[in-house]
């Protein structure tokens, strides 16, 4: 009996980690950038392969500005290499996937790009930037899907479903 309490929560640890992968999604909404402004969100909680990112967004600039929807650039880092879409003149110098096909003009708009980059050194950021040097501003707000990443179940989280494991044999 012993054996089975420790083995069951060995598989559900196993399960829960097994079953995390997913796409992640994230909302954002970056607020007025002028040019080379960008947003960072830490992406250190997820790991796996990013396969392409789905980018989802509602452009908005003020009447006087000659910024375009994009303009907008996209990037994802692993801490060492990583993958940008978008921007007009600026970039992070990371692996370009191509420019946004998008309206100069108000609205939302939609872009898939494929990608390839391992996310395995769990310590990444996705940066949101305004990528035109010279842009007097504009504004983005939207979301940005990430394919092949994976949640990081938190080691305590584990460890919990472990003692429970342990707690129930002890019951009986």
């Amino acid at each position: 009996m012993k054996r089975f309490a420790l083995t069951a929560a060995g598989l559900a640890s196993a399960a829960i980690a097994g079953t995390s992968a997913a796409d992640v999604t994230i909302d954002y909404d970056t607020g007025n950038l002028a040019g080379l402004q960008f947003v960072a969100v830490d992406l250190s909680g997820y790991t796996g392969t990013l396969t392409g990112m789905t980018v989802v967004t509602n452009f908005y600039a003020s009447l006087s500005s000659s910024v375009w929807a994009s303009d907008f650039l996209v990037a994802v880092s692993n801490g060492t290499a990583g993958v940008s879409a978008g921007g007009y003149n600026a970039g992070f110098g990371f692996t370009d996937l191509g420019g946004f096909s998008w309206s100069y003009s108000f609205g939302t708009y939609s872009s898939y790009k494929a990608a390839n980059l391992d996310m395995a050194g769990n310590s990444g950021a996705l940066y949101l930037a305004n990528g035109w040097s010279t842009s007097p501003g504009g504004s983005w707000s939207g979301s940005v899907t990430l394919h092949g990443l994976t949640a990081v179940p938190a080691p305590g989280a584990l460890a919990l479903l472990g003692v429970a494991g342990l707690v129930s044999r002890r019951r009986r």
